[in-house]
């Protein structure tokens, strides 16, 4: 027991010299166990019980984040574009969470797919510490990463952030750190690359994307993107991408659900299927596609907590 807790403390004031200074104190961690040094680094803040907690007093924030704008648009397949498909499911899935009385809702776009002025001004306003958040977490990920607490893992690439995405995603992270957000849930449509422009693509079906085990949001978005799964199954079929089989991916490379442990709360992406699927480009389905696909979202994140609850 004395080496062990000599171990914890040599490891703690190392890394207090990493994360209050930058340097690279740590060096190859002392030869200390990875899983301590882990568990100093990325505290476990948030558990599926404290969530549950905080739904039956009726305390439960919830952000909700189309992604893409009308500028920057994302996917598109004869003229319709992910960004107004994920405005429009994401204005759908907001009044859901905004109606229920166990949730505070917040939503970063705006139905026509441009941004809520609440996220534009705090982007504008905050950027230098939007800049050092970013660079903060960067550095002790990349530290961990070094003495081998932390291990990289690829299971799906993605093409790197552009600049201007990456500031939007670690501002959102950073927002919904500091006000205390629960739950964000990130919706996307997906595409296929090799197909071409105005033809339908050979994949098809839903997966969802949340934090890999060794991030400090994993066990919560975990067992939230099971109920989402268990409910979207009804209406939608699931990824056949190869590299999707598992349907919910962990991941380490996004930052909407918080590379680089920049997120303390639950976050989930969703890619609801393919943006060239006949009920998504069909406008008369369309509307119909979408509101199931708000409402079984909606529904999966509520029978999480409801059965919770229950069993509790």
């Amino acid at each position: 027991m004395a080496t062990r807790a000599k171990i914890l403390v040599i490891s703690l004031l190392a890394f207090a010299l990493t994360y209050w200074t930058g340097f690279s104190y740590l060096g190859t961690a002392l030869e200390t166990p990875a899983y301590y040094i882990a568990s100093l680094i990325f505290e476990k803040t948030t558990s599926p019980q404290e969530l549950i907690k905080k739904y039956e007093k009726g305390n439960i924030k919830i952000l909700i984040v189309p992604g893409h704008n009308k500028e920057s648009y994302g996917a598109q397949y004869r003229g319709v574009t992910e960004a107004s498909l994920n405005a429009e499911l994401g204005s759908q899935l907001f009044e859901y969470f905004r109606s229920d009385p166990k949730f505070t809702a917040f939503i970063t776009n705006k139905n026509t797919g441009e941004y809520n002025d609440w996220i534009s001004d705090y982007l504008k306003n905050q950027e230098t510490a939007i800049n050092t958040f970013k660079e903060k977490v960067k550095s002790i990920f990349k530290n961990a990463v070094k003495i081998g607490a932390i291990k990289i893992e690829t299971k799906v690439y993605h093409n790197p952030a552009a600049d201007n995405s990456s500031k939007l995603l670690y501002g959102i992270n950073k927002w919904a750190n500091d006000s205390g957000v629960d739950i964000v849930l990130h919706l996307h449509f997906n595409d296929y690359p090799g197909r071409k422009y105005d033809m339908p693509g050979k994949y098809n079906g839903f997966a969802i994307y949340i934090p890999d085990d060794q991030l400090p949001n994993h066990q919560a978005s975990l067992e939230i993107a099971k109920s989402i799964r268990k409910e979207l199954k009804k209406i939608q079929t699931e990824s056949n991408f190869p590299k999707e089989k598992d349907i919910i991916i962990e991941d380490q490379q996004l930052i909407a659900i918080g590379s680089n442990a920049s997120r303390d709360g639950v976050s989930i992406l969703v890619e609801y299927g393919y943006i060239y699927e006949p009920e998504f480009y069909d406008k008369e389905i369309r509307p119909y596609a979408l509101r199931d696909a708000a409402l079984t979202t909606y529904q999966g994140v509520k029978n999480f907590f409801e059965k919770k609850s229950v069993r509790n």
